[in-house]
């Protein structure tokens, strides 16, 4: 059913997209995608069209994953497009998420990219509006499954910021972060108080932050949804101050650097090096720590649930190694380890780390867009998750 319900997405997609040749052969050296599959599969003919400004290509995957800790079915959405000319402007996306796990969790997530014409602004956003109870271990490297309780809160995060060029590659700008958790509840509770009782900031029924941000951003990047080369990094400062209605006052640093290196071979090689470094300052509500998977487009952690590990400062690492299987790249697979540290409650010192590690396949969903359609398995300690995505995590 879900492959039938994949398959007649796919036609009606195929239908209104672009750039897509009349060949319905699938040949072994020239780049192919589940789109081709498609035209071979249906008999479906269209003419050839370039890749031009203002054309959408949409991808619509309906999926699974299980990153809150329960597992949750999910329709993943990619619109990507170039609003200027596609030589001298990176390409927009936007993803749109809905998803349930028919019960305690459901919600809709949109995240986006945007690049204007000759990348003159760079517009990045966040929006989403979530029902929650994911599992929380308290503060802290050295947690264990056996100190878990559940948090159950409604969540509405807004992020939204504009960079303007000041060089080819170098933006800079000013955004609004706003978060509220709200109808906040623990379950499961195996000690009392707990450690969401003890940290105490945040931990009333609501909780609300408003914050201005100062950002610096160096992309390279064309094509941030599936990078081949460049480098990319964000160095964002949030601050919440009392004239915003905070509930609290504090502030953040975030810092985020990624590296891709295409590999001299005849088949598609990257390796692809991630680093982070997130600290909090001040009165930081409890759901507003830095996190397993909370930051901007929450893509770390893969091999451990959303919020497992969480602390007043975070390190994390990443590489991935990405590689295809055959030669007109339509299958593919990824290998990727990842580490992360966060300071004690005690000490505010880092003592221990959290490493993780799995492999992927990569099928090429849509060559226009260069997106892909992922399947990863993450091992970490006590943990094992799994993930369905449209583009890679970083």
């Amino acid at each position: 059913m879900k492959l039938r319900l994949v398959s007649t997405v796919l036609v009606f997609y195929y239908g209104c997209a672009a750039a897509q040749t009349g060949d319905t052969t699938i040949h072994p050296h020239r780049e192919a995608d589940l789109i081709d599959f498609l035209i071979k599969t249906f008999h479906v003919t269209l003419k050839e069209r370039a890749v031009k400004k203002g054309e959408l290509y949409f991808s619509v995957v309906p999926s699974s994953s299980n990153q809150t800790g329960r597992n949750v079915l999910v329709s993943a959405i990619n619109a990507a497009f170039y609003l200027g000319e596609p030589g001298s402007t990176y390409i927009s996306s936007i993803y749109f998420v809905p998803y349930t796990n028919l019960s305690k969790q459901y919600g809709f997530m949109s995240t986006q990219n945007i690049w204007t014409a000759n990348n003159s602004w760079n517009i990045p956003g966040e929006f989403k509006i979530q029902k929650l109870s994911p599992y929380s271990y308290g503060l802290g490297s050295n947690s264990s499954r056996a100190d878990r309780f559940v948090i159950d809160y409604d969540y509405i995060r807004l992020y939204l910021t504009g960079n303007i060029k000041l060089a080819r590659y170098l933006f800079a700008g000013v955004g609004l972060n706003y978060d509220r958790q709200y109808k906040v509840m623990q379950l499961d509770l195996t000690v009392t108080p707990s450690a969401f009782e003890q940290y105490g900031i945040g931990t009333g029924p609501s909780s609300t932050s408003t914050g201005i941000t100062f950002d610096v951003l160096l992309d390279s990047r064309r094509n941030s949804i599936n990078p081949d080369n460049g480098f990319y990094s964000t160095v964002v400062y949030r601050v919440n101050p009392p004239f915003l209605s905070n509930d609290n006052s504090w502030t953040s640093l975030y810092i985020d650097a990624r590296k891709y290196f295409s590999l001299p071979t005849e088949k598609r090689n990257i390796l692809a090096l991630w680093g982070m470094f997130w600290a909090s300052h001040g009165n930081v509500p409890y759901l507003n720590l830095p996190g397993t998977a909370m930051e901007y487009n929450a893509r770390s952690g893969r091999g451990y649930a959303l919020g497992r590990f969480r602390g007043r400062q975070m390190l994390y690492l990443e590489s991935e190694y990405r590689f295809t299987f055959t030669n007109n790249g339509f299958w593919g697979g990824v290998l990727f380890a990842n580490v992360q540290s966060f300071t004690e409650p005690a000490s505010h010192a880092f003592h221990y780390v959290n490493p993780a590690a799995g492999f992927g396949i990569r099928m090429k969903f849509n060559k226009t867009s260069n997106i892909n359609l992922d399947l990863d398995f993450g091992f970490g300690k006590e943990s094992f998750n799994f993930y369905i995505n449209l583009g890679e995590l970083f």
